[in-house]
């Protein structure tokens, strides 16, 4: 009990236990002054403290019963069966249970976003990762597509600049030897009609490329050029070796040897017998291919 409740109680207990006025003076019609009581200051402090007391219940009242609204919006059926609440002791509890179970779902929550940010952020992470690691592949497999085309490319050139390079050649092979079908019929013709000196060098040798001593006259070089497909394509291989060996079987060619110097007599004589001795070997083979 408070002070002013306790002061207030005296106060009355005081004026119940005290003496009564003697009848004589009860009855005496005169009017005493009226008196302020000690007590009536206390009692309008009584009174003002308990409005204001009553005024914090009504507000607290509906202070309740917004956070009451405010669970039965959250949680409805748990709400709707149970009882309400009697006493300020049983409303704090309350309250500190809501408080108490907000806290564990707000930090349940943090939690969870912060597992889930944690997960999104590695999940970013690893698609940057792969989206470089594709894009290095991306750029390898490019530089050994390129790589692989240059090589293409230049094996492409080398062969076509061979291939260019041969054909260039065979025509130079071909026209020399048509140069050498043209000047040895050519020669042959003249030689029977002229009378300047035979000489080795001057002599038409069955050669692509005209001997600058007898060691260039062989079997593989009268060969390529008497069957070449270049010339004489309406005769075949035994007519060329018969028109060939008719020029220069050495009794034939004898008719030559007036005209022959003497310092060069010695080599033609030579070449001459390497000439019919390398058709006559043709002309054996020729015939043992029938």
């Amino acid at each position: 009990m408070t002070d002013l409740h306790r002061s207030t109680s005296t106060a009355h207990h005081q004026r119940r236990h005290r003496q009564p006025l003697s009848h004589s003076y009860s009855n005496m019609p005169i009017e005493a002054p009226r008196v302020t009581l000690p007590w009536e200051h206390m009692t309008k402090a009584y009174a003002w403290v308990a409005d204001q007391e009553e005024h914090a219940r009504k507000h607290h009242g509906k202070t309740e019963e917004w956070v009451r609204e405010q669970q039965y919006h959250l949680h409805p059926k748990t709400h709707d069966n149970a009882s309400r609440p009697r006493g300020n002791k049983i409303r704090r509890q309350e309250w500190e249970e809501l408080i108490y179970v907000y806290g564990i779902e707000a930090d349940q929550w943090m939690k969870q976003e912060a597992r889930a940010r944690r997960i999104a952020e590695e999940r970013e992470k690893a698609r940057i990762r792969i989206q470089e690691e594709l894009r290095r592949i991306e750029m390898r497999y490019q530089e050994k597509r390129e790589a692989e085309a240059r090589e293409r490319e230049e094996r492409r050139q080398v062969i076509t600049e061979r291939r260019a390079k041969e054909a260039r050649d065979r025509a130079k092979l071909d026209k020399l030897i048509l140069d050498a079908w043209t000047n040895y019929e050519t020669r042959w013709a003249a030689l029977a009609s002229s009378s300047e000196p035979l000489e080795f060098k001057k002599t038409p040798w069955p050669l692509i490329i005209p001997p600058r001593n007898t060691g260039d006259i062989t079997r593989d070089a009268i060969v390529a050029f008497l069957f070449s497909p270049l010339h004489s394509q309406n005769m075949t291989r035994k007519d060329r070796i018969r028109s060939a060996q008719l020029r220069w079987h050495p009794d034939r060619f004898r008719r030559f040897a007036g005209r022959i110097p003497e310092t060069e007599k010695a080599a033609v004589d030579e070449g001459v017998g390497i000439v019919a001795r390398c058709l006559n070997e043709l002309m054996e083979r020729e015939k043992r291919k029938l």
